[in-house]
């Protein structure tokens, strides 16, 4: 028994002196290829940097000679219609701003070709509402979240637009809107909506008028009639308590001026929440295109730079292949 747990002692031994040279192996070899991409772009600094310099220089030269473009979004809840199908509803607008269709765009926003040329373009996106609390966490620019995501919200959704005029984005608010109105499918939903609403708000009513009267009887004839059969002496067993109607009554309230509020403040088959004329941002600034070239000029100067390191080997590589 003895000499088998010094066996086991030994292999266990053994095993972590294996684990213990392969992650001293691993460590040398990782600072090994640090070592020699460091001396890589050392022996090519100037390679690279000059080819950075001449990225970033066009990249100057392409933002002096683009036009400024600003961006704004409109909030709003969907009356009408789940937030999804309004959303899928806008983006055909978008869709013909993609394809540059201006005889469309006139017809289906009314708007005129001077006008048109003022908007690069204008899309509809989902609300996540990660609380599920009915407010806007994250809007969805990226497009990462799937429909049928239970974060997406069902009842809120966003508009960008992006312009190269500022002045343009209370025509454009305008026109969506407009081109929301003109739609017959969407204005016979919302007012099915709102006759609903107003049956509702009639038969909570009516309720509540019940229930009003029933605790008038609970309180003062059913009471008093007890009263009066205990005087004469006549008792009647297991006779139910008064029952207590307050907070069925103040929930009926409650509920019936959430409807009375929807109703007022959601009569459109949108709500503007917040509109264009909050806040624009430039989109395509100083910063953008230096980013966006510095990233190209890297991955270009790296790419050059490893082919004039190898360049001796590539033309071996060619002159043998043409040999054969």
């Amino acid at each position: 028994m003895t000499e088998e747990r010094k066996n086991d002692e030994i292999d266990l031994i053994e095993v972590f002196q294996k684990i213990g040279t392969g992650i001293k192996n691993a460590y040398t070899w990782f600072l090994d290829i640090l070592y020699k991409i460091l001396l890589f772009f050392i022996r090519r600094a100037f390679l690279i940097g000059a080819t950075l310099i001449i990225i970033l220089a066009f990249g100057y030269y392409k933002y002096k000679s683009s036009p400024r473009y600003y961006s704004s979004t409109l909030e709003a809840h969907s009356n009408a219609m789940a937030s999804l199908d309004m959303i899928n509803y806008l983006n055909n607008i978008n869709e013909l701003f993609v394809e540059d269709n201006l005889d469309a765009l006139k017809s289906k926003l009314d708007m005129n070709e001077q006008e048109l040329d003022k908007i690069k373009g204008a899309k509809a996106y989902k609300v996540i509402d990660l609380n599920k609390d009915g407010l806007t966490d994250i809007i969805d620019f990226d497009e990462k979240y799937a429909s049928s995501d239970s974060v997406v919200s069902r009842s809120r959704f966003v508009i960008k637009v992006e312009v190269f005029d500022e002045t343009v984005f209370p025509v454009i608010q305008t026109s969506i809107l407009n081109y929301i109105d003109q739609n017959k499918y969407i204005n016979e939903l919302n007012g099915i909506r709102k006759r609903q609403l107003n049956d509702l708000i009639s038969k909570l009513d009516d309720e509540i008028s019940s229930l009003d009267s029933l605790k008038k009887y609970e309180y003062f004839k059913k009471e008093n009639d007890q009263l009066k059969t205990q005087s004469g002496q006549l008792l009647v067993m297991n006779e139910k308590e008064t029952q207590l109607y307050h907070t069925q009554i103040i929930s009926l309230y409650k509920e019936q001026q959430n409807l009375e509020q929807q109703l007022e403040l959601r009569t459109d088959p949108i709500t503007i929440i917040q509109d264009f004329s909050s806040l624009s941002v430039v989109e395509n600034n100083l910063m953008f295109y230096l980013k966006k070239y510095f990233i190209i000029g890297l991955v270009l100067a790296v790419l050059i730079s490893i082919l004039v390191e190898n360049w001796k080997g590539i033309r071996k590589v060619i002159a043998d292949s043409k040999k054969k």
